[in-house]
């Protein structure tokens, strides 16, 4: 949608009284017909070059180019509202372009995204990742603009990870531009419910793995009364406690004797053992039976949950902090945070391949990461109205706390550059203490996957990828939920077999082998 603005003018009165002389004076009525023919042509004249004055206005306007901007989340009522402020913002700045921001529901997303692609829908930029696109889908359609030459010289490359980058190159080339923090990525974490973790001085800076759960659950649901203290939805992250480098789906790779290996991810003892601890905790009524059909993003309230999983960065406790369950702590699980190509392409913006204005769509981006005022505005909305600036931190107004019902409402994560985004009130920000000290835990704990930057070709082995995704999506949900019986899982593994995934692991072995062999 091309905003265009609004200009008011002012019309001129038309109309002139005509004094007639009782004494019926024909000179005086010529002079007076003349007067008012004069006036009248003056305010023609006048009319007509405020009409095209406003035409000139109004092409001038036309002529701003507009970037379509597509990205995941639950639409809002606010969002006109708030791009409207946004491009007030870009012609102060003379940015020479305006934004039309585009939300499609979560479950929607992928779907239009794809169907935007391949009908050749006018669209500029878009939110991708390895799970929304899927991103290497759409590299693969070329639907996305290789943007390695286009990214050059620009000011955000100096903040994002080098190994992010080449996390997200696909055949040495960038297709899109993951989320910037210096030093570190997105981590798997333990998210609790504060209220409870204080009441039961709970020590879960020290908790790791699921293994270490159990007495904590037990404990809760038996003084706490919670029926179900382990939230878990049909997008459970299922965080291991190793780091896991996947290469396709089903498909991971481990360093043994020197060498890269491929091997078949749920048939390994670390996936079963997982899987077997979150059965004996749905059989023992801490997960819900119906969590392979809660859906994502669901928040519980403060007292029906102790625990949930999220992968986030610094700081994003207080991103999560959220009614109805209101305030949450959170921890790091496992002693590594991995550096992935999954990682890498968790969350990135692309240019559509086919449009005209990748210059513009480059300069928008750059603007994302190093504009502060509009980093704030793309995730909070309009300041004033859904949110306010309070001792340097932002403060959202929120129907519960402060009867201010806020019409936008957005997933920031999207947007990418948290560091260069205004913290929430009660989170720490750059240069505070404890944010300083949570980000050097996390760079403590990163390392890179040894095949960072590998791209499997798969072109040998498509149908049995395809194969292999087909049953995986029937069955993972399932299974990282805890509900299923031995069997079940035995029958996964068969038909993953049926599939084809023997296929596909000699091909990845076979890639890794010339891969590890060649100048990467």
């Amino acid at each position: 949608m091309n905003l265009v603005k609004k200009f008011a003018y002012t019309s001129m009165a038309l109309m002139l009284a005509l004094g007639i002389s009782a004494c019926g004076n024909n000179d005086g009525n010529v002079e007076e017909k003349n007067k008012t023919e004069t006036s009248e042509n003056a305010e023609n004249k006048e009319n007509k070059e405020n009409k095209d004055d406003k035409k000139d206005k109004d092409a001038k306007d036309d002529e701003v180019p507009t970037l379509t901007y597509l990205n995941i989340g639950t639409p809002q009522a606010g969002t006109e509202e708030t791009v409207s402020k946004i491009n007030e913002y870009l012609d102060e700045k003379e940015a020479g372009y305006h934004l039309n921001l585009v939300f499609y529901d979560w479950g929607d997303y992928e779907q239009r995204l794809q169907l935007a692609s391949s009908t050749g829908e006018d669209w500029d930029l878009a939110f991708t990742a390895s799970w929304a696109g899927p991103y290497k889908t759409l590299v693969s359609q070329n639907a996305l603009m290789d943007l390695t030459e286009l990214m050059e010289g620009k000011e955000f490359v100096d903040l994002i990870n080098p190994d992010m980058l080449k996390g997200v190159s696909v055949d040495g080339k960038v297709y899109g531009i993951p989320a910037a923090y210096p030093g570190v990525v997105a981590a798997n974490q333990f998210v609790w419910t504060k209220s409870m973790v204080d009441k039961y001085n709970i020590d879960y800076k020290n908790i790791q793995n699921i293994d270490q759960l159990e007495p904590i659950f037990e404990e809760i649901k038996e003084k706490e009364g919670v029926q179900y203290p382990f939230g878990v939805s049909k997008d459970f992250l299922f965080a291991m406690p190793e780091p896991v480098y996947q290469v396709t789906d089903g498909v991971a790779v481990r360093e043994e004797d020197g060498k890269l290996k491929a091997y078949n991810l749920y048939a390994d003892d670390l996936y079963k053992e997982q899987i077997m601890k979150m059965k004996d905790y749905m059989d023992k009524g801490y997960i819900s039976p119906s969590a392979p059909q809660v859906e994502p993003g669901t928040v519980m309230p403060e007292n029906e949950v102790l625990l949930t999983e999220g992968e986030g960065e610094p700081g994003s406790a207080a991103i999560w902090s959220v009614a109805p369950r209101n305030e949450v702590v959170s921890n790091i699980i496992g002693d590594k945070v991995l550096i992935s190509n999954d990682k890498a392409t968790g969350k990135m913006i692309s240019i559509n391949s086919q449009t005209d204005k990748a210059d513009l769509a480059m300069d928008f981006i750059n603007r994302m990461f190093t504009d502060k005022n509009l980093q704030d505005m793309l995730s909070y909305g309009v300041e004033g109205k859904n949110f306010e600036y309070k001792d340097g931190k932002v403060v959202k107004h929120n129907k519960d706390s402060d009867g201010i019902d806020n019409d936008y409402d957005v997933p920031s994560f999207t947007f990418l550059c948290a560091f260069n985004r205004t913290p929430l009130e009660g989170a720490p920000g750059i240069g505070d203490e404890e944010f300083d000290k949570e980000a050097k835990e996390f760079e403590d704990k990163l390392v890179a996957s040894p095949v960072l930057g590998f791209t499997l070709d798969e072109s040998k082995i498509a149908t049995e990828i395809a194969n292999v995704q087909q049953t995986q999506s029937e069955y993972t949900i399932n299974l990282k939920t805890g509900a299923f019986d031995e069997s079940y899982y035995q029958e996964f593994l068969d038909k993953l077999n049926t599939a084809g995934i023997e296929k596909v692991i000699e091909e990845v072995q076979a890639q890794l082998d010339n891969w590890e062999g060649a100048d990467k």
